[in-house]
């Protein structure tokens, strides 16, 4: 009975210490974490790659700040082709040249168009004062044939009653009477030359010049219209070869612009970014595409901490952690952003730094921090740090690994 009785503790006794090895094995992550420090605070890491062939100038060195401008390094190309420019440099040429050479043109034209508008206005003005000559001087003659016609009227009464009285022929009161059909005659043929000369005189006042047979007298003025005509369209011509002389600026301005980044061309990251690592040595050739800097945003405060699969099950995004840092006595308050089985868990590509707690078969959860202005200041990338996270404890691990 005896026997039976101890052989029953002693089965109760090794399943207890069975079951203490198995909470212990699988609690061990969690009691590892508590006990060493093995999270690391970290943050994205970032690649630049080089944009052209060149050398690497004038890098920032692992740990350097980058300014206002953003700039990591400068890849330079002492042998970048000039063709384009050169090709632009000349088409820009021309077009100053035909800009200059149809500005002369213009000016020629101008200073022509003032001599045929000084001869147009001398013509029209000895025109119309021809004609007022003329209107002037067949007034004066229709009064004195009219005069004449008055005292030829009298003159062929006196012959008529002359002839009545038998003192002159019949003859010399016929020659009376032709006198005044003739001197008649002369007065239409002059009122008529006067209607004309005043038809002229209002035409030329308006700018038609009408010669005496008819025809048009407006050649110094046709000249002058065509002349005016010419010089709008070299203006026209003109305006247009100034915006292709622009457009051929601003495609020189263009192909220096790119001849100028293919020869030497700034990398650039965000300000205040810190150069986490060199690649490519300075003086190196690179080419397109070549790696040249990694860089971390120490504004982006992250902690990498290894857990268990197990705990990585009870995890989610939002998740509260409790985070002290190597050297510290605060604890800080994160937020889980991120978890990953062992299976996929983010390596040196995506972190600045890993947590040293790292190995097969551990997952992995990041934490955001937000950090100070001293934090940023520091960057204190790569330290160690301790993780709790409340909402998870060592019975729900044990309890999931059950499956309770």
């Amino acid at each position: 009975m005896a026997s039976r009785n101890l052989s029953r503790r002693t089965v109760a006794l090794l399943g207890s210490a069975g079951l203490l090895v198995y909470v212990v094995w699988v609690g061990w992550p969690y009691f590892h974490a508590i006990v060493v420090r093995d999270a690391a605070v970290t943050s994205w890491i970032s690649i630049t790659q080089a944009p052209i062939g060149g050398y690497t100038t004038n890098p920032l060195h692992p740990g350097e700040r980058t300014g206002a401008d953003g700039r990591i390094a400068t890849i330079a190309d002492i042998r970048a082709d000039t063709t384009e420019l050169a090709r632009a440099r000349a088409d820009l040429a021309r077009a100053q040249a035909r800009v200059v050479a149809q500005t002369a043109m213009i000016d020629a034209a101008r200073r022509a168009l003032e001599v045929r508008a000084t001869h147009a206005r001398h013509f029209a003005a000895t025109f119309t004062r021809d004609l007022e000559a003329a209107v002037m001087n067949a007034g004066n003659s229709l009064v004195l044939l009219k005069r004449r016609l008055e005292l030829e009227g009298n003159e062929a009464t006196r012959t008529e009653t002359l002839h009545q009285a038998d003192m002159v022929s019949k003859s010399q009161v016929d020659a009376a009477h032709a006198r005044i059909t003739d001197t008649r005659r002369l007065i239409v043929e002059t009122q008529t030359a006067l209607d004309r000369a005043n038809a002229r005189l209002r035409a030329a006042n308006d700018g038609v010049f009408l010669l005496e047979d008819g025809t048009d007298g407006n050649s110094a003025l046709q000249n002058l219209a065509d002349a005016r005509l010419r010089l709008l369209q070299a203006e026209d011509t003109l305006t247009q070869l100034r915006a292709e002389q622009e457009a051929a600026q601003l495609v020189v301005a263009s192909t220096q612009a790119a001849y100028s980044k293919a020869r030497s061309l700034d990398m650039l990251v965000p300000p205040g970014a810190m150069v986490w690592s060199l690649i490519s040595a300075p003086g190196a050739s690179v080419q397109p595409g070549t790696p040249v800097a990694s860089w971390v945003d120490c504004s982006i405060m992250l902690v990498d901490v290894p857990v268990s699969d197990v705990a990585i099950a009870l995890l989610r995004q939002g998740s509260i952690a409790h985070v002290v840092l190597e050297g510290e006595r605060k604890t800080r308050t994160g937020t889980v952003i991120l978890t990953r089985g062992s299976a996929g868990t983010l390596g040196s590509h995506d972190l600045a730094a890993l947590a040293k707690g790292r190995h097969a078969g551990i997952g992995q959860a990041l934490v955001k921090l937000t950090p100070s202005p001293d934090d940023i200041k520091a960057c204190a990338i790569g330290h160690a740090a301790f993780v709790d996270f409340p909402e998870v404890n060592v019975i729900d691990v044990v309890r999931a690994r059950l499956r309770w």
